[in-house]
């Protein structure tokens, strides 16, 4: 069963991502059980193992649909022919890994869930190396994905991205104490994602070391 591998193999080795992860497993559970789901990923699985790095997100998608009664399919894409090289050898028959550039894939896999009539239940955002320094570069990769999709989008749709903790503007006193100027907000690889579900009315579900939403349509 999926959950009894996640809580013993996955959960202890993912680190800061654990308790989204759990989160977002949990809401596509509120799924009918035999309903076939999609997942979008963007980026995938480079290399084995690297829990904490990587988060393994791609294996783990592909496990939990193939222990989903209904179903579903994953279409994870990197434009690093390696990386999908490497992500083929380490999942199963529920997982489609596509190489090539996510904004243009995208339109693709647009085309075929709704060919298919297939819900996308969630679209994860993880295909642009974030430099911490200058998250602009990422940031707005990842919001011209979510154009890109959005024709799939539907009212359910759980949207992720990752790398995108939360952002404070804080002032230091003597004493080692901060003092917060600005409430925090979601940045990193969701900054931008992060003010287009605040100008469209989207729900935020949780910000932890990733952040989530639904309701972009």
């Amino acid at each position: 069963m999926f959950w009894q591998w996640f809580d013993t193999q996955a959960a202890p080795r993912l680190a800061a991502r654990e308790i989204s992860f759990r989160k977002i497993f949990t809401y596509l559970d509120g799924f009918a059980a035999t309903e076939p789901l999609a997942i979008v990923e963007t980026g995938c699985l480079r290399a084995p193992d690297n829990w904490a790095g990587d988060g393994q997100s791609t294996l783990m998608f592909d496990r939990y649909l193939q222990d989903r009664p209904g179903g579903g399919i994953c279409y994870a894409m990197d434009i690093d022919p390696a990386a999908t090289a490497a992500c083929r050898a380490f999942v199963g028959s529920k997982t489609e890994v596509i190489t090539g550039d996510s904004v243009r894939v995208l339109r693709d896999v647009a085309g075929r869930l709704h060919a298919g009539g297939m819900p996308l239940a969630l679209l994860y955002l993880d295909s642009f190396d974030l430099d911490w320094n200058n998250v602009t570069p990422s940031a707005v990769h990842h919001l011209k994905e979510l154009v890109s999709i959005q024709s799939c989008l539907t009212p359910r749709t759980l949207v992720v991205v990752d790398d995108a903790p939360m952002d404070a503007i804080c002032s230091a006193g003597d004493d080692g104490s901060f003092n917060l100027l600005r409430p925090p907000v979601v940045g990193g690889k969701g900054k931008y994602v992060a003010e287009y579900a605040a100008q469209v009315g989207a729900v935020p579900l949780f910000a932890h070391y990733q952040s989530g939403w639904t309701g972009f349509r």
